[in-house]
């Protein structure tokens, strides 16, 4: 545990009399103690808990491996996602936790039907014509040159890769940066007083804040230092861990150490610092959607092309790209609003769509969407 001056609060008031009546006010040094791993105890035990999203992050891995299965019925689907049952692991039916109250909660209304409408599709319209070979306009299967198999629709998309990246941005960006790290959940309205509290014990403050770490390290097996760059699991730390390995080294230790510190300021009950490591958190955890946004889509026009087509790769890397896409509008910039809207996101995904979709897109279409979104960076 190292001990650093991080900010300045009032522990103690001196009142000195002047020849004037006036009083100055003398302000005492807080001095928070950020631990060297994001280790927070009362009492000797942990105050640090957040179940509710490993369930969720875990049940987004099984719905996906799901979205690679033949015959699979749309309720079953939909009843894994809404109300968090139906999953192989009785712990996650038991859990009480569901995905799809939480997608796009502080989004636009729209979001969340679009996205199960995913789950529908697959179902009705892949799952069911495995033994077909995808063309365009007809949903099957395609086996690429290099031997990738996918299962698309009718527009060459790759479900489980548009549901995955999608609730990048519309479960985990969304809850964190518009839900557990904003004011509503850790400002200074919310109770922080832990002087009641019994061993490992914690504020609704200090749970807020580990619910929102818990998005993005819920699936690691050891939340330390290190875990930073494990990128368990198939959603956000995954894709954190790619981009802190290329497009942004250092990115994954700025995250980590600014949910130290901020976790930290919560129980120092220094909000100045609380509200700057928030800040820093959702810009950062922003970067990775814009980064891999834009890189899928330059991937995608550079594999179509190629003389040769791999359109198994291709269909692949644009699925994920169309989901990076759709997750732009739940990212936070420096003025606190998503760096595209709603509107311009739909603007991009309509250009994706049209038409027969990712059969007719162009490596200039694609390139000029990936432009958009690389200007931002």
């Amino acid at each position: 545990m190292k001990k650093v001056i991080l900010s300045l609060a009032v522990l103690s008031t001196l009142f000195i009399s002047c020849t004037n009546d006036e009083k100055v006010v003398i302000e005492e040094p807080v001095v928070v103690e950020v631990p060297d791993t994001y280790t927070f105890t009362r009492g000797g035990l942990s105050t640090i808990s957040f179940t509710g999203q490993t369930a969720r992050l875990n049940m987004t891995a099984s719905l996906m491996e799901k979205l690679n299965t033949e015959n699979v019925s749309s309720s079953s689907l939909l009843t894994m996602f809404n109300e968090g049952t139906g999953f192989s692991d009785a712990a996650l039916n038991s859990s009480g936790k569901k995905l799809g109250n939480k997608t796009a909660a502080y989004g636009d209304a729209s979001v969340q039907p679009k996205i199960e409408g995913f789950l529908t599709e697959y179902a009705e319209d892949v799952s069911t014509n495995f033994s077909t070979d995808a063309a365009v306009g007809v949903a099957g299967s395609h086996t690429g040159n290099a031997g990738r198999t996918v299962r698309i629709n009718a527009k060459g998309m790759e479900l489980n890769q548009v549901f995955a990246k999608s609730l990048i941005g519309a479960l985990v960006m969304d809850q964190v940066a518009h839900g557990y790290l904003s004011a509503s959940k850790i400002g200074d309205d919310v109770d922080n007083d832990a002087t009641a509290l019994g061993a490992g014990e914690y504020t609704p403050m200090e749970h807020h804040f580990d619910e929102g770490f818990g998005y993005v390290y819920g699936q690691e097996a050891d939340i330390n230092e290190a875990a930073t760059l494990a990128g368990s699991g198939v959603l956000y730390a995954k894709y954190l861990k790619k981009v802190n390995l290329s497009e942004e080294v250092g990115l994954a230790t700025e995250i980590y150490d600014a949910f130290k510190k901020g976790r930290a300021a919560i129980v120092a009950n220094d909000s100045e610092l609380r509200d700057a490591q928030a800040e820093i958190i959702k810009i950062k955890m922003s970067r990775v959607i814009l980064h891999k946004a834009a890189y899928y889509l330059r991937g995608a026009a550079e594999a179509k092309a190629a003389s040769s087509i791999d359109y198994a790769d291709y269909f692949h890397g644009l699925s994920e790209g169309y989901g990076f896409v759709l997750s732009l509008q739940f990212t936070y910039d420096q003025n606190g609003i998503s760096y595209f809207s709603h509107a311009e996101v739909n603007t991009m995904l309509s250009t994706l769509e049209a038409g027969n979709g990712f059969w007719d897109r162009t490596p200039a279409e694609l390139n000029e969407i990936a432009e958009q979104i690389e200007a931002k960076i």
